[in-house]
């Protein structure tokens, strides 16, 4: 409860954080009433004195009773805030804050990922959870979906699984290969080559996707293999053929990679943001049911 106005003095026991005249920065003579054992939220529009309440006001002064505390030498070692302004806090415990800071938007940025609540679940799971009977004590790593050993083994961690489907790769499939039908391949030269080596490989770029065989178009799209090819730039296909068949020099080495593969694989480890968005409009997610407890 809030209010300028209101009388704390009736709320004076163990179960109320009571606040009297608090005027840190932008608060003015504001009194309040916090219950305990409970979680509370600070909400309201920016200025409103949420930060000046809960760090500059509360968290200042519990920090500075737990300091009052301790020897004199060791509170040299602790970078200690002012001494808030305010009339009276009563029923104040001891407190932690959590650092705020903005993380880099990533695949597993979540509330945890960009504080140091992360950190501190994992280390009260770590005491309260049960472990793998080869797991040693307080290794709270095993607690954290950001490890390999704590995260979910279907989504890795990230909640949602991530995948790509023909129609999410290939939107129109009147399209020929060289029109570009394989939306998800990448642009400029990279995707001219992956068309360059699929000539090379004997595919017929020049035909409407709906029309090539369903097992060459799956091939196309989702296989592991990275067959090394020879590729003649510029070349028509029956030129192509009649270079193979002279076994002439080609233009380079190319390497062949399937549209799902470049997805996937441009989506987990690219540092660019709009690579990144680029690739995700092929993809399609759901929340992960294992992850989700119901797997």
């Amino acid at each position: 409860m809030l209010n300028h106005n209101s009388n704390v003095s009736a709320a004076k026991d163990t179960r109320f954080v009571c606040v009297r005249g608090a005027r840190e920065h932008n608060l003015k003579n504001v009194n309040l009433i916090i219950p305990r054992d409970t979680l509370v939220v600070f909400t309201g529009v920016s200025g409103s004195g949420k930060t000046s309440l809960a760090f500059g006001t509360l968290y200042a002064e519990a920090e500075r009773r737990y300091l009052e505390s301790v020897s004199p030498y060791a509170r040299r070692l602790f970078h200690q805030m002012p001494v808030p302004k305010v009339d009276e806090i009563e029923g104040l415990p001891p407190a932690v804050a959590l650092q705020q800071q903005r993380g880099l938007p990533t695949t597993r940025s979540t509330v945890g990922s960009v504080t140091t609540l992360s950190n501190l679940l994992r280390m009260l799971y770590s005491r309260t959870g049960d472990y793998p009977p080869h797991v040693k004590f307080m290794d709270s790593e095993y607690f954290s979906p950001n490890t390999p050993m704590g995260a979910c083994p279907v989504c890795h961690g990230l909640g949602r699984i991530y995948d790509v489907t023909e129609r999410s790769m290939v939107p129109d499939d009147s399209l020929t290969i060289r029109e570009r039908a394989v939306a998800a391949w990448p642009t400029a030269w990279q995707g001219q080559n992956l068309r360059d080596i699929l000539v090379s490989l004997g595919h017929d770029v020049d035909k409407p996707w709906r029309e090539l065989p369903k097992a060459e178009r799956d091939w196309i799209l989702f296989t592991d293999e990275q067959p090394v090819v020879p590729v003649y730039a510029g070349f028509t296909p029956e030129e192509v053929r009649e270079a193979h068949r002279r076994r002439m020099e080609p233009s380079y080495q190319g390497t062949f990679t399937s549209a799902k593969r470049h997805v996937m694989h441009t989506f987990a480890n690219t540092e660019s943001a709009s690579m990144k968005k680029r690739v995700a409009r092929y993809m399609i997610s759901r929340i992960c049911p294992n992850a989700m407890g119901s797997g």
